[in-house]
Parts: C-alpha cells; structure tokens; sequence
C-alpha cells in the first residue's frame, strides 16, 4: 500500500477549508504530466464536494513550484500534451471554489502561472516569481499573458517577461502579485484563518460575488487566454533545446537569489 505522505498530492480537510499540496519538494514541486493529472482530479474533487467551501493551494518542503518538469517535459511534450486531463493551471483557473494560494520560495515560469490562476495569495517573505519562459524557449501556455498583465499592468509584464528577472516577496507584494506577506512559520495557519473569515460569509451570496469577480476578469483576459494557448500549442523547440537552456536559467535563478 502507498503511504499517503508519498500521494503527489497531499490533501488535508479542516471543516469547510480543503488544503491541496503538491508534493515533490525533491524537484520543488515541478509540474510533471502525472502531478498535473492528480491536481486536477483533486481540484475537481474539492470543487464538487458541497461541504468543501475554500480551497488552500500550497507546495511542500518550502516551494510552491518551480515549473513544468522539464525532463518530463522533453519526453512528454508541451502542456501536458499527454496528460489526459490537459493543462492542470487552466483546471485550477476555472474552479468555482475559491482557492486561496499560500507560496514560499520559487513560483517561476509555469509555478508562476499556478499561483496567478489563484484568487489571491498569501506569501512568505522568501517567496519568489518568475516568467522565464523566453529564456527557455516555450510559449507560455496557462494564461500567464492575460493573468500577468491583468495582475501588474502591461508594462511592468513585458519587463518581467523579456528580462526573466525574479521578484522578491516585498515587490511583488507593492505590485499587487500578493495580498500580503507572513512568516514562513505562519503561512499555513494563516490561510486556514483567511479560509475561516472567508465562511463566515453567506455561502450564497459570496458564489454569487466570486461569479461577478470572474465576470470582470473573464471580460478582459478570457480571449487573451485562449489566444495564448492558440500560439502554445503550435509551438515548437526540441526537447534538448529546452534542456540547454533551462540550465542556464537554473544558474541565474541562483544567481538573483545570492544578490536578492
């Protein structure tokens, strides 16, 4: 039998509130086809359970993720393409829950696009963001385009974009990427305290106030989402490619992270 502590997934359910963590702090909790296929069937189940009114999204061992697994990614192509539920950030963007994302350490490149298909997040000062997807060659392909450009406005997007540079916990805070910064100690029982605020409101009546929040986003990125996807899914660069860059991106995350 598996250990449960060994699920990609680890699931904790505090009455109402439901914590999802994903579970390879050994790779920083990059995205593989089969950790994106187990979010998506945990998304779903939280998002049809009637009793499960919040959801927490977090990553294990000190990082929230650090972006598609790009040894997977080379043997399994882009987006998951064979992963049978698709692309796990789109499933997480079209929950109807509301999930609350609790980050520390890196969330880059399509970590980073997790985080932002989130309805907020709580982060710790160690938390750290990055789009490094023109550094390695890929498109991005979870909405990051739209989600980014909504998040920060367009110009500050471009620049993160095109340059790959990663921001601390303070800026992306003062950018409006996070709603606020606790510590490292207290990320977790936070968003449980966030969670517990959050049900003391008329289930019926924040549904109704989230699906108005949708609309407003919807309106001004859903085409944007979808454009984005368009140019991911014809896009193409050979996995070893992906793989010679990806080493020199690792080398300037370490680098940003000596000098941050």
């Amino acid at each position: 039998m598996t250990d449960p502590k060994d699920a990609l997934v680890l699931i904790e359910q505090r009455g109402h509130t439901r914590m999802l963590t994903l579970n390879r702090p050994h790779v920083r909790n990059a995205l593989s086809v089969a950790l994106s296929n187990t979010l998506v069937a945990e998304l779903h189940s939280a998002d049809d359970d009637v009793d499960t009114r919040v959801i927490l999204l977090t990553g294990a061992g000190g990082a929230f993720c650090s972006g598609v697994d790009l040894k997977d990614l080379s043997e399994n192509g882009f987006d998951g393409a064979e992963s049978v539920d698709g692309n796990c950030i789109t499933h997480l963007a079209d929950v109807r829950t509301p999930v609350v994302g609790l980050v520390s350490g890196p969330a880059v490149t399509g970590g980073f696009e997790l985080a932002l298909a989130c309805d907020f997040l709580i982060a710790t000062p160690d938390a750290r963001f990055a789009d490094t997807h023109s550094r390695i060659g890929i498109v991005p392909g979870g909405g990051l385009t739209a989600r980014l450009s909504e998040a920060v406005g367009v110009r500050r997007a471009r620049q993160m974009s095109s340059t790959g540079a990663y921001l601390d916990a303070d800026t992306a805070l003062a950018w409006g990427v996070v709603n606020e910064i606790v510590p490292p100690a207290q990320l977790h029982d936070r968003g449980w305290s966030v969670a517990e605020a959050m049900l003391t409101a008329d289930a019926r009546t924040l549904a109704a106030v989230w699906n108005l929040y949708d609309a407003v986003s919807a309106d001004g990125i859903a085409t944007a989402v979808e454009r984005e996807a368009v140019v991911n899914r014809g896009w193409s660069v050979a996995g070893d490619e992906v793989a010679g860059r990806a080493k020199s991106v690792v080398t300037h995350g370490r680098s940003e992270s000596a000098t941050s």
